[in-house]
């Protein structure tokens, strides 16, 4: 059977791919943005007159840094889940990696929102955004492959289930039995 191609890819090695991107694009976000996240200064606020929102809001600005370092490493794991799943055609791995990364660019957009008050140069907004948006849509575009592979797998398991399926045999032995397979009695009839 001939599998289906978008892009010139199967969804096998558009799945592989997906999760080649993520790992370059996670350790290049971390390069780029490294600077702006650490750059907040934390050791003049009070926090005894300011409001709950404040406060939360302070809290993601002081640790913008540490909370995005702590989800890409966990996000550079679930890849590499990603990619041997792909080998080993684990279906549950490829469930887990796309519920993660849309739990992880949705942190990654209230990091980005939260952290982008301190920066005084526009066009420093402009091109983090971009960075930002570009590689939700990068995203998208791979887990296109990764839902598709992962169907793939969900039906051929389910069909190999229904294959394998044994019948129940009876545990009397006195009422019936035991057929031996023709095939298995098969003899040369011939050479005697």
């Amino acid at each position: 059977m001939k599998q289906k191609r978008w892009c010139g890819m199967t969804a096998k090695i558009g799945t592989v791919l997906s999760g080649v991107f993520t790992i370059v694009a996670t350790n290049m976000y971390l390069i780029f943005e490294q600077k702006y996240l650490r750059s907040s200064n934390c050791a003049d606020f009070n926090p005894q007159s300011k409001s709950t929102n404040i406060l939360i809001n302070h809290f993601f600005i002081c640790w913008s840094f540490s909370i995005v370092l702590f989800l890409s490493c966990i996000t550079i794991i679930i890849s590499c889940l990603l990619i041997y799943s792909v080998y080993a055609k684990i279906c549950r791995s490829m469930v887990i990696y796309i519920i993660w990364i849309f739990f992880y660019e949705t942190m990654n957009i209230v990091v980005q929102t939260l952290s982008n008050n301190n920066i005084n140069i526009g066009e420093v907004r402009v091109m983090r955004w971009f960075g930002l948006v570009s590689r939700i849509f990068m995203h998208c575009f791979w887990i296109f492959f990764v839902i598709t592979y992962a169907h793939i797998i969900y039906k051929n398991k389910s069909k190999g289930n229904i294959i394998s399926y044994n019948r129940r045999i009876s545990t009397g032995n006195e009422d019936f039995p035991r057929r031996k397979s023709r095939i298995i009695n098969f003899t040369h009839h011939w050479t005697k």
